[in-house]
């Protein structure tokens, strides 16, 4: 279970905007897996207080309320001062589990599974802090995660090379179509 394997499980906190240069990662900027939305970037206010919620790589952000983003998990992997809003829960590893072997368990056990898990009803659902402390998933040792992570590695860099080529096939048959059709 999740509360057997955090030295963190906490939400994050209510944010007082400003323009200091720490920046708060709101629900909705959450993706899912290790991206992040930061369009319209917010800051928090110079006198904002940080406490232990102040975002460390390896920090897994689950959204935990409304529907669609509810369940959404996304690892913290970025440089710089962030902070989770309140509607993120914030999910610290211990040393029993790799934060990317977590996020790959609960990515398995599914985004909308997750979000099935929250009460509440019309767009107002949340995952509290025991449900989400409830989600189980196996754990294997140490050296069998690095292994699960590796091979899931290359399938993503093969993933995104075969993405990278695909964006580049409709210049190349226009490429084609005008070298012929001209």
């Amino acid at each position: 279970k999740i509360s057997e394997l955090n030295v963190l499980l906490k939400r994050g906190k209510s944010p007082k905007y400003g323009n200091s240069a720490v920046q708060v990662i709101k629900s909705g900027q959450a993706r899912g897996y290790s991206e992040f939305d930061f369009k319209e970037p917010f800051f928090l206010a110079d006198d904002f207080v940080l406490d232990e919620r102040k975002l460390q790589k390896g920090d897994i952000l689950i959204n935990s309320t409304g529907v669609g983003t509810a369940g959404r998990v996304t690892l913290f992997d970025l440089d710089g001062d962030f902070v989770a809003d309140s509607h993120i829960t914030i999910f610290r590893t211990n040393h029993k589990v790799l934060p990317k072997f977590a996020l790959y368990s609960l990515a398995h056990i599914g985004f909308k599974t997750i979000e099935k898990m929250a009460n509440g009803a019309s767009g107002q659902i949340e995952l509290t802090l025991s449900t989400i402390g409830n989600i189980a998933f196996f754990v294997p040792d140490l050296e069998t995660q690095k292994s699960i992570i590796a091979q899931i590695n290359g399938y993503e860099a093969e993933i995104a090379a075969c993405e990278q080529k695909i964006q580049s096939l409709p210049a190349q048959k226009q490429a084609v179509l005008a070298r012929y059709l001209n």
